[in-house]
């Protein structure tokens, strides 16, 4: 199986609260244009190479249109998955969507989906290495799942995909460089007999232009987006 990996695009977060970091929005919010761009660039360059596997989505809203937008230039449909959703940086965040309010705005959610309501984490903030050792668990309950898939493409956030990545560093023994987790970059692996696997490629973005590649609201280049 071919495992790929996602970030959302640009989301509209310019109405954040005091003192919130830019790069880790809280709420359930939309893409920009821009982040609506990013997403069509994406889904233009799996186009090209003749992506035709299943795609699954974080049921948070900047995740779910990502997704929306690039099955609509693939034609495909699109699945929820609340194991990819972001890790919970504050006490209290949204509830979250529930299927149908998500079926209502974006039209390639698949027929077939489901989506158990609350799907968002429960409990207090949690850190990065909590988040990793959850995911780590839901990694191998993916990779059972969707065993027989031939290519699997999920959409999630910044916090899930670098855990993907380590978690892929693992059963690859990998100790090349990583690559930063850019709006829309995507990461593709291949899983083998046994758990291992094998990296294709991290971080691709050069299918965006750079004046149009960010993190978040952070423009390429800028050094506070790679430090």
């Amino acid at each position: 199986m071919i495992l790929s990996i996602a970030r959302h695009g640009q989301p509209a977060i310019g109405d954040l609260p005091p003192g919130a970091d830019h790069q880790l929005p809280p709420g359930d919010v939309p893409l920009t244009a821009l982040g609506r761009k990013q997403a069509a660039y994406l889904g233009e360059f799996l186009k090209a190479r003749n992506f035709n596997g299943t795609i699954i989505s974080s049921p948070y809203a900047r995740t779910a249109e990502t997704a929306s937008v690039v099955c609509s230039v693939l034609g495909k449909k699109f699945y929820l998955e609340p194991g990819l959703q972001e890790m919970r940086f504050y006490p209290e965040p949204p509830a979250g969507m529930r299927l149908e309010e998500i079926r209502a705005i974006y039209d390639e959610v698949a027929p077939d989906a489901e989506l158990t309501f609350p799907w968002v984490r429960q409990g207090g903030a949690e850190t990065l290495f909590d988040y990793k050792t959850r995911f780590d668990a839901f990694v191998d309950q993916l990779i059972e799942k969707y065993k027989d898939c031939e290519e699997l493409l999920c959409f999630g956030h910044g916090a899930s995909l670098q855990s993907m990545k380590w978690n892929m560093f693992q059963r690859s023994n990998f100790v090349g460089p990583d690559q930063y987790n850019w709006n829309c970059s995507l990461s593709d692996f291949e899983i083998l007999p046994g758990g291992k696997a094998r990296i294709i490629a991290l971080g691709q973005h050069h299918f965006m232009p750079e004046n149009e590649t960010t993190s978040n609201l952070c423009n390429y280049g800028d050094p506070r987006c790679i430090a």
